[in-house]
């Protein structure tokens, strides 16, 4: 009989919606970078109030994000990357999960969530020309990277180019100009940075530079 019952429940919970809809959780993240990305978001819509309690399974320990009454709609809370302890939990895979004391039902969300802290490197591979004419020419760099990232120039200490592609081995393109008007002849510092998924960035790479001719 009570094999039967559950089975009955099992079932009648596989046939109603879920209480939890529309999650959205970060990929990656990295709890010790100076970034947007130093907290993993998790949030997701509740079908109906309920009494929750928002953790994130670290080994066979959980660590409560948020706990309390959470009325229809949408719920966001983030995670620090910290154990119950307050210690940063070692770079790996962890599982966010709510419990619903209403409903009586514990859901594992979808979407694992990973913690990088390593950064990556990035070298450059080739640049050409070295002599470029701003506006006319573009100034072309292949580099290689240590993982899947973004590759970001630097030219005389500031940002102007950001790729959005992550690719291990990439190559990117500037003309030569800031805010439409090309820069001033004569030479010019270059480095390049990589940022990972999880918001690392490398060391800059030594400076070569590059001359603008007329």
């Amino acid at each position: 009989m009570a094999t039967a019952t559950a089975f009955a429940v099992t079932q009648r919970l596989k046939l109603e919606p879920s209480p939890i809809s529309r999650t959205r959780v970060s990929d990656a993240f990295s709890p010790v970078c100076r970034c947007a990305s130093k907290a993993a978001n998790i949030e997701f819509s509740l079908r109906r109030a309920d009494d929750l309690r928002i953790a994130v399974r670290i080994g066979s320990s959980e660590v409560t994000l948020a706990e309390g009454a959470f009325a229809r709609g949408d719920v966001h809370v983030r995670w620090d990357g910290r154990d119950a302890s307050g210690e940063i939990v070692p770079d790996g895979i962890y599982y966010p999960l709510v419990h619903l004391q209403h409903a009586g039902r514990t859901i594992d969300l979808p979407n694992p969530i990973r913690v990088d802290t390593i950064k990556p490197t990035i070298k450059f591979t080739s640049l050409t020309p070295r002599a470029f004419r701003p506006g006319t020419e573009k100034l072309k760099v292949t580099y290689t990277i240590s993982e899947q990232a973004h590759a970001l120039l630097f030219v005389d200490g500031r940002r102007r180019v950001f790729t959005y592609s992550t690719r291990r081995r990439g190559r990117l393109q500037w003309h030569g100009k800031v805010h439409g008007r090309v820069i001033r002849p004569g030479r010019h510092k270059l480095k390049l940075v990589a940022e990972d998924l999880a918001g690392n960035r490398s060391a800059p790479t030594p400076v070569v530079f590059v001359r603008a001719r007329r």
